[in-house]
């Protein structure tokens, strides 16, 4: 048997991890197969050769971004810095110089890029109601293997707030211990496309069918107002305080991972380039404004960029010349 170590640059990064990061779990699994396309290979490999492009480009700092990655104790924690990584991964692909921002008082964006004045703000943007409420469920039904409640809508909600989530709970959890029923409940969200939406829950009592989910999600596939809620909650992070303060330090874009607000992962990357182009405010302090869905099979990401026509002419022309550098191609 081979003994060499298929992930050398992530076993580097994960000596000292923390005991609850997520990705020790799939480290463990693949030690204990074989399976040349597992699960857990699928996963630990773009991991490996995202730090190996940036252990190849050795930018500044790249040691904090070490840091924040061993510190990861939850999914969302290595999301986010893997929103910063694969990024970075990106342009040491293309050859594009760059450093990592510097933390503290005064934050720089997190990615600053070499020999010109452009610099790169990462953002994670997770929104995701009706997950939320599945997980919640889930958990709520760990110890029970004695029921299956499904959840339907027309429209899948992207934002529940978490008082609404507990009511819903609490009443699924109600229906469990009467042995089954159902119930229909509105959605009022004011600040959406679809201001008024349903949801069905219905418990039945049997066990999931052999390798299923105790929470199944019925229907939410009308994308209209569902796919308006996830542009807008993209664009919305143009308005974001802390951003704009980075954005005005120097000349910036904004690259959102919208791989986890809601169905966002649906709209194909041309698409969402031209409806960046169509939204983008003329005022927002930010050059231009992009979107990437990263998937984790993989160390590339698909960019989608749309740039503020009233910006410094010198400023669109080194955004231009870095969408090249990246072969974003023209833009629309």
């Amino acid at each position: 048997m081979d003994t060499q170590d298929p992930y050398p640059s992530l076993t580097s990064w994960m000596a000292g991890a923390n005991p609850a990061h997520p990705l020790l779990p799939l480290i463990e699994a693949d030690r204990e197969s074989e399976h040349p396309y597992s699960y857990a290979r699928s996963i630990l490999g773009p991991f490996n050769e995202i730090i190996a492009l940036l252990e190849s480009a050795r930018p500044l700092r790249l040691e904090t971004e070490c840091s924040d990655f061993r510190s990861a104790a939850t999914q969302d924690e290595l999301l986010i810095t893997r929103a910063e990584l694969v990024t970075a991964a990106k342009l040491a692909r293309h050859h594009v110089g760059f450093d990592f921002g510097k933390r503290g008082k005064n934050p720089e964006p997190d990615l600053l890029l070499r020999g010109v004045d452009l610099a790169i703000e990462v953002k994670a943007r997770r929104l995701n109601g009706l997950e939320d409420l599945v997980e919640e469920l889930k958990a709520a039904l760990a110890e029970n293997d004695a029921v299956t409640v499904y959840v339907g809508c027309g429209e899948r909600p992207l934002c529940i707030k978490p008082a609404r989530r507990a009511e819903l709970l609490a009443q699924a959890m109600e229906c469990v211990s009467a042995g089954g029923g159902g119930f229909v409940a509105d959605l009022d969200q004011p600040w959406a496309a679809s201001p008024r939406l349903q949801l069905s829950i219905r418990v039945f009592p049997q066990p999931p069918v052999p390798g299923g989910s105790k929470v199944v999600v019925e229907g939410g596939w009308e994308l209209g107002g569902h796919l308006k809620d996830a542009a807008a909650a993209v664009l919305a992070v143009l308005e974001d305080p802390q951003k704009v303060r980075q954005a005005e330090s120097r000349p910036t874009i904004l690259l959102v991972d919208a791989a986890r607000t809601g169905l966002a992962w649906i709209r194909p990357p041309r698409i969402w380039a031209r409806m960046l182009a169509d939204a983008l405010p003329q005022e927002t302090a930010f050059i231009g404004c992009a979107v990437m869905i990263p998937s984790l099979d993989s160390a590339d990401v698909p960019i989608s960029l749309a740039l503020r026509a009233s910006a410094d002419p010198v400023h669109l022309q080194a955004a231009a010349q870095f969408a090249g550098d990246l072969g974003l191609g023209p833009m629309p």
